[in-house]
């Protein structure tokens, strides 16, 4: 399987993936061949709290710009790039100016996570089908598909962790 996240932390590029273990809000983080499990809690000031099982750490999100987030974990300040990887086998779209949406394209209007996906590369499809079901804040949401056509690209699988940016299905 393929890394949801490509990071970048002192000059070593390292695969990541992230799962929801449970509704508790504990997650299992795999970073290379290590996995790691731990809950994440944002106190009042804004300071998270990391529980590895074992420990708390202390987070503090510094600046965020782009794909660089500079924190301060435990005292100690360390900046961190990050991607979102995509499938090797899945084919990408050319980027598109900036903020600027493929018409064609699907995107989930909030983060959340992908529990069923209805279409296959070149499906026919009419306005308003259903192409995907989002998992988001306890409710699923159908993901419809914006004008009929067929399928030309399907970027996403059950599962997988989603953003708002994330183009999901192409139609043309």
């Amino acid at each position: 399987m393929s890394p949801e996240y490509k990071a970048e932390f002192t000059d070593v590029t390292y695969d990541v993936e992230v799962d929801l273990l449970d509704e508790g809000g504990v997650i299992v983080v795999k970073i290379g061949d290590q996995s790691f499990t731990m809950k994440p809690t944002k106190g009042e000031d804004g300071i998270w709290t990391v529980n590895n099982r074992t420990t708390d750490h202390r987070v503090e999100v510094l600046k965020r710009s782009g794909n660089t987030i500079s924190i301060q974990l435990d005292g100690e300040k360390h900046t961190l790039e990050w991607v979102r990887a995509k499938k090797a086998d899945t084919p990408v779209s050319a980027p598109l100016s900036s903020g600027t949406k493929n018409p064609g394209g699907v995107y989930p209007p909030m983060p959340g996570k992908i529990t069923e996906v209805h279409v296959a590369l070149n499906d026919s499809v009419q306005d308003g089908d259903t192409l995907c079901i989002l998992e988001a804040m306890k409710m699923f949401n159908e993901l419809k598909a914006p004008k009929s056509g067929r399928i030309r690209e399907v970027n996403v699988e059950p599962g997988a962790s989603v953003v708002p940016s994330d183009l999901l299905i192409l139609i043309e």
